[in-house]
C-alpha cells in the first residue's frame, strides 16, 4: 500500500521532470533527493493498475446495482455519512487489499511481487471478461467459465507483452472515482443524500397516543373464511379486535409494492412520479403534520421507507438497524457496517458462470417472529431464549413494544410501526418454529406465478401459516398497550400496505391478473378510537390515501396541502361517491377495478378451503386432495411394492434435529429421480415422519418437461429431538383405495 506522503512526492516529482524538459533550470542537487525511489515509484504504478482494475470488477457493478435501486440502503438505514463512505470503500479497499498482496510478495524479491501483480491483473481481467461475456451472450457453466479463463491468458499476455496496453490502463484512474462521482450525485441513491429541512413546531390539540402498526404484503381474504368471517380458530387476535373496533371491509391498497403503497398512505396522494419512499421526496407526510403541527413525540420504527425526517426522528429505530430478537444482540447491524457486509455477499455471482451479477439488496429477509409465543408458550425466560436461540433475525417489534410507555396527562405520542409480515420469504410455522425454504428450481420470471397449480398451492399454505406470526404481534401490542394503560386511550390503526394473490400462472402483486384484483387490493384495515369497545363493521369505499385525512380528522384537526384521499372519520358522513377503485401498477399509470364484485370475491376467504381449521394443529397441514391421509398412521394404509427413489432437500437434517433451537425441517421437497413402472404419470408423494403422515404432495415440473418434483408440509409435533425417520411413498389411487409404494431416499 501507498501511504499519502508518498503520493504527494510522486507528484512533485513529475512536475519537477516536465519542468526539466521545457528547458527549465534543473533543481540543486540537493532538491532530487526528494525523487522516489524507483521501487516505489513501480509500487505506485502497480497501485493505479489494480486501481483501475478492481473498480471496473468490483466497484462498477455494485454502485451501479445500488443506484439504480437503493432498496438495500433504505432497508439497512444507511445516512448520508455511510453512502459516502460506503462508496469510498467501494473504489478504494479492494485495490488496496491487493496491494498489501504485492507488498509481502515484494518481501521474497522484485521478481516475485512482479510475478503476483500479473497474476492479479490477469485474474482481475478474467473477472471482467466473464462479467462482460455474461451480459452480452446466453453462454454459461464451463463454457463461461472457458471464456473467462482465455479472458485471463490473453489479457494477461497483451498486458506483459504490450506496454501500451500498461499505458492505457495507467490512463483509466479517473474511472473507478467516476463511478463513485456518479453514484453520489447522479443515481436515485443520490437522493438520499438530500438533506430534509426541520419541522417548525406549533400548537396542538388533542392529547390522545396514536399507535399505527402496517403490514406488508397482507390481503385481506387471509383471515376470513368461507362467509367472509375473521376466522377465530386461527387468528384469535384479529378477530377480539374486529370485535372492538371499527372494521373498514372494503380497504384498498393502491400500489402494489411498498416503494409507492406506503408514501401514498401516509400522504394522502394517488403515486404520480416514480420517486423514492423518503422524506426529501414526500416533504408533507404524517410524520412532519404530526410533529410541526400538534406537536407530537414520534417513536417510528420504519421497514422499508425512511419518510420521518432524520431532524423530526432523530432517535427511530427501524428494523434492520440494530433490532434483534427477544432481546438478544442482532447478527447483522444496520448502516454502514450491514451494507458493506451485503454488498460482499453480492460480489459472489461476479465469479459465478451460472447467473448475473446479483442485486444487493435481493438478499433482503422478511423478520422473525417470536418463537416462543404460539401453542407453547412459556413464561420461563431461560425457556424463551432457549427456543429463541435458532432465531437470528430482527424483526423491529421488540423494539417497538419497549418505546411504548405510560406517560403523563399529555399523550401527543406517534407509535408507528411498519412490520414485514406476512411478506415473503415465508419461513414460520403456526407454533413459532422456523423452517429451512427449499428452492425448487429456477425462481418465476416477471413476478408471476409458475403455472403448475401445487406448488402456488403449498406457497399460499406457507403464507397462511406466517400470517399467524401476525395475529401473535397484534396479541402481543395489544398485551403492550393494556400494560401501560394506553389501550383505552389510544388511536389504534392497523393495516397492511398491500396484498398478494396466489393464482398460478398470474402476477402475485406488483401488477394485476384477470381474476387478482381482490387479493392484491382489499386489505385489513382496523380502527380503534379512544375509548371504543364494541365492534362496527362498515363497506364505505376506502382508499389508501384516505388514511392520512382519517387519521388527521379523529384527532380534530385538518391536512394543510391538498390531498386526493378523503376522511372516513364520520363513514356516515359521506366522502367518496364512486363504488370502483383505483390501482397503480406503476406510478402515474392508473387502473380502474370494479368495487362490489371484486369485494365479494374478497370477503369470500380461503381459511376453510385451503385448510381445515376445525381440525386444530393438524388442520393447518391438511390441504389438498389427499388432506385425509395427514394424521394417519403408515401401518394403516396398505404398502405395496416399491415406487422407486426420491432425492431429499436436507435429508441430513432429520437426523439432528433441535427442537428448542426453533429451526426444524418441516417443508420436506425434493425430487423423483426414478419412478418405478406402473406408477400414475403424476403420483403423489406422501411424506411420513416417525410412522405417521405428515403431508402429501402432488407433483410438478419446475423448469423442466418432467413432472418430478414435490414439497410438503408436515407438522413440527411429528419431530423429535434428534434423529428422526423419514418416510416418503408414491401414492398409488387405483381402484379407489389407497396404497403406498416405498421410496428410497437419496440425499
Amino acid at each position: 500500500m501507498v501511504p499519502w506522503e508518498t503520493v504527494a512526492a510522486w507528484v512533485v516529482c513529475r512536475a519537477m521532470d516536465r519542468r526539466e524538459a521545457a528547458g527549465g533550470a534543473p533543481p540543486a542537487a540537493s532538491s532530487w533527493r526528494l525523487r522516489l525511489p524507483r521501487l516505489a515509484r513501480d509500487q505506485l504504478t502497480a497501485f493505479l493498475e489494480l486501481f483501475v482494475l478492481a473498480g471496473l470488477v468490483i466497484a462498477r457493478p455494485l454502485l451501479a446495482a445500488l443506484g439504480r435501486d437503493p432498496d438495500l440502503l433504505l432497508f439497512r438505514q444507511a445516512d448520508r455519512a455511510d453512502i459516502v463512505l460506503l462508496a469510498v470503500a467501494l473504489v478504494l479497499v479492494p485495490p488496496l487489499a491487493l496491494a498489501a498482496v504485492e507488498v509481502l510478495a515484494g518481501l521474497g524479491g522484485r521478481r516475485a511481487r512482479g510475478l503476483v501483480h500479473l497474476v492479479l491483473v490477469a485474474l482481475l481481467l478474467g473477472l471482467l471478461g466473464l462479467e462482460v461475456a455474461k451480459q452480452l451472450t446466453p453462454l454459461r457453466g464451463p463454457a463461461l467459465v472457458l471464456l473467462g479463463g482465455l479472458a485471463a491468458a490473453g489479457g494477461g499476455l497483451l498486458y506483459a507483452r504490450a506496454g501500451a496496453a500498461r499505458r492505457w490502463l495507467r490512463w483509466l484512474w479517473p474511472a473507478p472515482i467516476a463511478f463513485a462521482l456518479v453514484f453520489l450525485l447522479l443515481s436515485p441513491a443520490a437522493d438520499l443524500l438530500a438533506f430534509s429541512p426541520a419541522p417548525a413546531a406549533s400548537g396542538g390539540r388533542r392529547p390522545e397516543p396514536i399507535v399505527m402498526v402496517v403490514m406488508d404484503e397482507f390481503p385481506l381474504r387471509s383471515l376470513l373464511d368461507s362467509r367472509g368471517r375473521i376466522d377465530a380458530r386461527l387468528y384469535p387476535n384479529f378477530a377480539r379486535l374486529a370485535g372492538g373496533s371499527t372494521w373498514y371491509r372494503n380497504a384498498t391498497a393502491v400500489a402494489g409494492l411498498t416503494s409507492s403503497a406506503v408514501p401514498a398512505m401516509l400522504t394522502g396522494r394517488y403515486p404520480a412520479t416514480d420517486r423514492l419512499p423518503i422524506a426529501s421526496q414526500y416533504p408533507d407526510n404524517l410524520f412532519t403534520l404530526l410533529s410541526r403541527s400538534y406537536r407530537y413525540r414520534l417513536r417510528v420504527f420504519e421497514g422499508v421507507t425512511q419518510l420521518c425526517p432524520p431532524a423530526t426522528c432523530p432517535d427511530a429505530k427501524r428494523p434492520g438497524r440494530g433490532e434483534g430478537v427477544g432481546g438478544q444482540a442482532p447478527d447483522i447491524q444496520g448502516g454502514l457496517r450491514a451494507v458493506l457486509h451485503d454488498s460482499a455477499r453480492a460480489l459472489a455471482p461476479i465469479a459465478s458462470p451460472q447467473g448475473r451479477l446479483q442485486d444487493p439488496a435481493a438478499g433482503l429477509q422478511p423478520p422473525a417472529a417470536d418463537p416462543a409465543a404460539g401453542p407453547s408458550a412459556t413464561a420461563d425466560p431461560a425457556r424463551r431464549a432457549q427456543i429463541q436461540k435458532g432465531y437470528t433475525r430482527g424483526i423491529g417489534l421488540d423494539g417497538f413494544l419497549s418505546a411504548i410507555r405510560p406517560g403523563g396527562p399529555d399523550q401527543r405520542v406517534l407509535y408507528y410501526v411498519h412490520l414485514l409480515i406476512p411478506h415473503q420469504p415465508w419461513k414460520y410455522l403456526p407454533s413459532g418454529r422456523n423452517y429451512p425454504e427449499r428452492t425448487l428450481g429456477p425462481p418465476p420470471a416477471d413476478g408471476r406465478w409458475t403455472s403448475e397449480p401445487w406448488p402456488v398451492q403449498v406457497a399460499h399454505q406457507r403464507h397462511l401459516m406466517q400470517t399467524a406470526e401476525a395475529d401473535r404481534m397484534l396479541g402481543r401490542l395489544v398485551e403492550r398497550l393494556r400494560a401501560t394503560g394506553l389501550y383505552d386511550r389510544s388511536l389504534l390503526v392497523l393495516t397492511a400496505d398491500h396484498g398478494m394473490a396466489f393464482q398460478p400462472g398470474q402476477p402475485g402483486r406488483a401488477s394485476l391478473g384477470p381474476d387478482t384484483a381482490p387479493d392484491v387490493l382489499w386489505v385489513p384495515l382496523f380502527i380503534k378510537r379512544p375509548g371504543q369497545r364494541t365492534g362496527v363493521t362498515t363497506d364505505v369505499n376506502w382508499e389508501h390515501v384516505d388514511l392520512l385525512p382519517t387519521v388527521t380528522a379523529l384527532i380534530s384537526g385538518r391536512v394543510p396541502w391538498p390531498v386526493d384521499g378523503v376522511s372516513w372519520a364520520d363513514p356516515s358522513a359521506g366522502g367518496r361517491t364512486r363504488t370502483d377503485h383505483w390501482f397503480f401498477p406503476k406510478p402515474g399509470h392508473r387502473q380502474v377495478v370494479e368495487g362490489p364484485a371484486n369485494q365479494a370475491a374478497a370477503l369470500h376467504g380461503v381459511t376453510d378451503q385451503l385448510l381445515r381449521p376445525q381440525d386444530g394443529y393438524l388442520g393447518w397441514f391438511r390441504t389438498g386432495r389427499h388432506a385425509d391421509l395427514v394424521g394417519r398412521r403408515v401401518d394403516q394404509v396398505p404398502v405395496a411394492g416399491s415406487g422407486g427413489t426420491a432425492r431429499v432437500l436436507g435429508l441430513e437434517e432429520y437426523r439432528h434435529v433441535d427442537l428448542a433451537g426453533g429451526t426444524v425441517p418441516a417443508q420436506v421437497a425434493g425430487r423423483l429421480v426414478r419412478a418405478a413402472p406402473g406408477l400414475p404419470p403424476r403420483p403423489a408423494v406422501v411424506v411420513a415422519v416417525n410412522g405417521v403422515i405428515g403431508g402429501v404432495s402432488e407433483t410438478f415440473s419446475s423448469g423442466d418437461p418432467r413432472p418430478t418434483w414435490f414439497t410438503a408440509m408436515v407438522p413440527d409435533t411429528l419431530l423429535h429431538q434428534g434423529a428422526n425417520r423419514l418416510q416418503l411413498f408414491a401414492l398409488d389411487t387405483a381402484g379407489g383405495r389407497p396404497r403406498l409404494h416405498p421410496l428410497r431416499l437419496a440425499g
